[in-house]
């Protein structure tokens, strides 16, 4: 399959959380620029954490999330990067290739493993989002960052990294490890109709029931969908 870049926009979303539209950032800012002081202003407080991300949990993963984190697991970040794009905030995801791992073909934010030369989580964010998407990061902007989320099924904890970059990137996906990059309007997020429930196969063999985004043709779960419940949040909050 070759790599496309394609924008996607998600219609629906959880019936708790405000719809977005995009004359409400004029609430907000009447700028991204004026969104984004906000947001960076709300991720230095106390964020909303595990309750916020087990609503889009899978139920059977639920218990082992709240144990914690093991001392075994390998720590990792990702970047969710927002930006304009034809006036409106914009976040791309990765459609990832097909391989013999546990999040093989899922969608995801760009992002992965800590290396030793890495100077923390955050440049480890930026580092594999260029890797795995060909982005410029000289001009990205870090906001904060969103509660770790311990990852079961891959034994990761991940911190998700908030960051701002002033127009959009041009995006070279990585053809071994990115099938196409999805770009989604972050007002399509908060909208009331987007969960969806689905039996999933998973790796394993076995079936799981998840919530998630259905996008498009794509279903964004797991954790993802996780670290997006919390993002939502955040973003509900600004006024």
């Amino acid at each position: 399959m070759k790599n496309q870049i394609r924008s996607v926009y998600l219609s629906k979303y959880i019936p708790q959380m405000r719809e977005l539209h995009h004359g409400d950032l004029h609430r907000f800012g009447r700028s991204p620029d004026e969104f984004r002081n906000l947001l960076k202003d709300r991720l230095d407080k106390p964020l909303p954490g595990i309750d916020a991300q087990v609503r889009l949990a899978p139920q059977s993963r639920i218990t082992s999330i709240r144990m914690g984190t093991p001392g075994s697991a390998q720590v990792s970040s990702v970047l969710i990067l927002l930006y304009p794009s034809k006036d409106q905030l914009t976040i791309p995801f990765i459609l990832r290739t097909e391989y013999d791992g546990p999040h093989s073909g899922q969608i995801s934010l760009p992002g992965g493993k800590k290396e030793e030369a890495d100077q923390d989580l955050v440049q480890t964010a930026l580092r594999e989002a260029k890797e795995e998407t060909g982005i410029d990061i000289a001009s990205i902007e870090i906001l904060g960052n969103l509660t770790t989320l311990y990852i079961p099924p891959s034994n990761y904890v991940v911190l998700p990294v908030v960051a701002f970059a002033p127009f959009r990137p041009d995006f070279t996906p990585d053809p071994f490890e990115v099938q196409e990059i999805i770009e989604v309007n972050v007002k399509d997020l908060t909208d009331q109709n987007c969960i969806k429930s689905k039996n999933l196969n998973v790796r394993s063999g076995m079936v799981v029931n998840a919530p998630g985004f259905q996008l498009g043709n794509h279903f964004i779960w797991g954790a993802t969908a996780m670290i997006l419940s919390e993002f939502i949040e955040i973003v509900s909050e600004l006024k």
